[in-house]
Parts: structure tokens; C-alpha cells; sequence
């Protein structure tokens, strides 16, 4: 199909498409309690005739769009939609804003998601245009470890038929609509979550010489781990070992007698995560004996880094430049945060891009995460053409 084939295509069913992002965007749902955006998106399909099955990894749901030349066992290319919400209370004032207290679409995922299905009514309309099959995964619990993705891939998403490559699209409020971002090679970082629980030996603050101090254990334990850690580290790596609790329920004049500390490491090498994971248990070790109290450590491995591979994400931005006109897609920097896509990308060639969704003319201007987060609405039609042209180009 031409670029303007798609395009009609697309602004035909644009209403449409809203009126599904708002109805899922009023009702968001947790990391692994999709059920009714499950429900919702397998009517829509069922309704438009598009092969699919539901509650894979219990609230995932996994299509296939092919030709009616394509042999049932010919690879296909994956496009990747996830469907959970965030536990924010949202602060818009929207008609159409969360019904349910605490959760809100913050991270744009009901954008994902509708974008996604748009798609499918247009390779289903289309399909015998297709040079290949097109699997859509609608992936719950992207924002919670283990991360649905890795569940996906343990229900066997990456097979029958087999999936050659990947491709998924996020939000990007740092765009204006119309603006798109992408980067080949290393992109995020993997993510690992860093508990630390201190038993020290409390007691009056005029006498410390009794206590063992579990605030000063802490102390020291971070302060030589980041030292390390920065010194150790090899030349060119990407990391961040940084600490956002520190937890110690004294007061002017009482020592505790515990202390709690959590924080992340994230990196973009695997041996260099290993390592890491290695020097902090030493570290915790050595400051257990030296102060002759506990210092417990248990880090909670995440997801890892992500890779868009350098060929297949060449041709993705060919396509892009082709369709949008290469003065908007746009060169990204390296990304310290973490995505499960990445799981993808450690068994088959990927790209995840970024697509526009900011509009500061109208104050649509804060980024994923923050209670009044927002989208130009424009950007799904972006997003459907990015996302069509790319499945009928593969």
C-alpha cells in the first residue's frame, strides 16, 4: 500500500481510535490485573474479525494478521502494545479521566494500546498486501517485575509462528506531535532493585559507645560501594548506583537499633551488572564483620538492557524517514531507565522508537509518571501510520 493508501485509511477510523484510548485511559488497571482492558481489546478485534487469543500470561493477548497467501508456519514480525496502568492519582481535568481512584494511564499505554489496534483494523482490511505475517502482542504488566514481557516469552509469544523481529513505539512528551526518536545500538539500562536491612544494637545517643550505630553501618556500606563501584567500573560502560531511601526511626537522642535502605543499579553490560551484584554482597560482608552486627543485602534482579539492533533498526528509521520526512525523526541519547521490552531484544532484533506526543502551545508538557501527564491526541494517528507503514515495509 502507498503512504496516502495508509493515511486515508487511518483518518477514516482516527474518532474511533480516540474513543478508545479515552474509554481505556477512564479505566486503567494495574500491572497484571488487565482484565477488563483484556475484555475490551479482544471485542474490538473479535469484532473486526481479527484472529486472536486471550489470557496468555492470564491478561496478555496475542494476534496474528496474515495474507491469505502466507503459509501458517511462515515467520512474521511482532508489534508490541502493553496495557497497565500506573498507581498515581490522576490531576487532569479531562471528561474522560481515571473513574478509579489511585491508578492512572500515565505512561501513555492506553495510547500504545489504541495505536495498536487501529492497526490491526487496517491490516486486517489490508492483509493480503502484507509481505509478511504481523503478530500484535498486547502485553500486560510492563511497569512491574518480573515484567510481562519475560511471561510472554515464557507462554511461547516468540513462536507459532515464529517472530523474526519486534517492534514497539513509546510516548515521548519531550517531542511535540509529529516528532519521532529513535537510536541504533544500546538505548536503556537494565534495572535491579537494591533492599538493604540493617540490624544494629540501639540504645541512648549520650552512649554510643554501647550502641552499635545501624546509621553509620549504612553510611559506610554506601559510601564504599559507590566508590568502588565508580573506580572499578570499565571505561565506556554506562551505569548508575544511586540510593532513594534511607530509613532509621530514631531520634535527637536514641540510636536505632535498625536501619533500611533501598536503590537501583542500572547499567547497560551484563558482566558488569554480575560484578556489581558481586561487589555489593562483598561490601555488605565486610561491614557485617567489621561492626560485628547484620547488614542484610537482597537485590532484586530487574529487566535487562535494551538493544536496538543496528540493521533491523535501520530499516525501521528508512521507513520512518520516508513516511514523516527525515527532518522528524530524530537521533536519541543514551537512556538510563528501564523498559521489559528489553527482554525481547536479548533473543530477537528489535527497535523501540519514541514517538511525539507533546504540545506546549497547550500545555500538554509533563512527562510519563507525573499526575497531570498528558497527549496531543494527533500523535495516534502518528503513531498508526509509523506503525502500519513499518508492518506493510518489513
Amino acid at each position: 500500500m502507498t503512504k496516502s493508501e495508509i493515511q486515508a485509511e487511518i483518518e477514516a477510523i482516527q474518532a474511533q481510535v480516540i474513543a478508545w484510548r479515552r474509554h481505556i485511559h477512564a479505566h486503567p488497571e494495574p500491572s497484571f490485573q488487565e482484565f477488563e482492558t483484556m475484555e475490551y481489546v479482544a471485542r474490538i478485534l473479535t469484532e473486526h474479525g481479527v484472529s486472536h487469543q486471550k489470557g496468555v500470561a492470564e491478561t496478555g493477548i496475542v494476534a496474528i494478521i496474515r495474507a491469505d497467501s502466507h503459509p501458517q508456519d511462515m515467520p512474521c514480525v511482532a508489534l508490541r502494545a502493553d496495557l497497565d496502568a500506573l498507581p498515581i492519582d490522576e490531576q487532569t481535568n479531562h471528561e474522560f479521566k481515571s473513574t478509579r481512584a489511585g491508578y492512572m494511564h500515565a505512561c501513555g499505554h492506553d495510547v500504545h494500546t489504541s495505536i495498536l489496534l487501529g492497526v490491526a483494523l487496517v491490516l486486517q482490511r489490508h492483509r493480503n498486501n502484507l509481505p509478511k505475517p504481523i503478530k500484535l502482542i498486547f502485553q500486560p504488566g510492563e511497569e512491574q517485575s518480573p515484567g510481562g514481557a519475560s511471561l510472554m516469552m515464557a507462554a511461547g509469544v516468540l513462536s507459532n509462528p515464529e517472530v523474526e523481529s519486534l517492534v514497539a513505539l513509546h510516548v515521548y512528551p519531550e517531542f511535540e506531535v509529529g516528532e519521532i526518536g529513535i537510536k541504533s545500538g544500546l538505548y536503556m539500562a537494565s534495572s535491579d532493585e537494591i533492599h538493604v536491612q540493617i540490624e544494629g544494637v540501639g540504645g541512648h545517643g549520650a552512649l554510643p559507645e554501647r550502641c552499635i550505630n545501624p546509621i553509620q553501618m549504612g553510611l559506610d556500606w554506601i559510601q564504599s560501594c559507590q566508590a568502588l563501584v565508580k573506580e572499578r567500573c570499565p571505561q565506556d560502560v554506562p551505569q548508575v548506583l544511586s540510593f532513594g531511601r534511607f530509613e532509621a526511626l530514631g531520634s535527637t537522642n536514641v540510636i536505632p537499633s535498625s536501619a533500611q535502605i533501598k536503590g537501583t543499579f542500572r547499567t547497560m553490560n551484563e558482566q558488569w551488572r554480575a560484578q556489581v551484584h558481586q561487589l555489593l554482597a562483598e561490601q555488605a560482608t565486610e561491614i557485617s564483620a567489621r561492626y560485628g552486627a547484620k547488614l542484610d543485602l537482597q537485590i532484586a534482579k530487574g529487566y535487562p538492557f535494551l538493544q536496538n539492533d543496528e540493521v533491523f533498526t535501520a530499516h525501521v528509521k528508512a521507513v520512518l524517514s520516508d513516511t514523516f520526512g527525515p527532518e522528524h525523526i530524530h537521533e536519541l541519547g543514551l537512556r538510563m531507565t528501564a523498559e521489559d521490552f528489553a527482554f525481547y531484544s536479548q533473543q530477537k532484533p528489535v527497535c523501540f522508537f519514541r514517538l511525539g506526543v507533546g504540545n506546549q502551545a497547550n500545555g500538554i508538557v509533563h512527562a510519563v509518571h507525573h499526575p497531570q501527564f498528558d497527549v496531543d491526541e494527533r500523535s495516534l494517528e502518528v503513531g498508526m501510520l509509523a506503525m502500519a507503514s513499518i508492518a506493510f515495509q518489513v
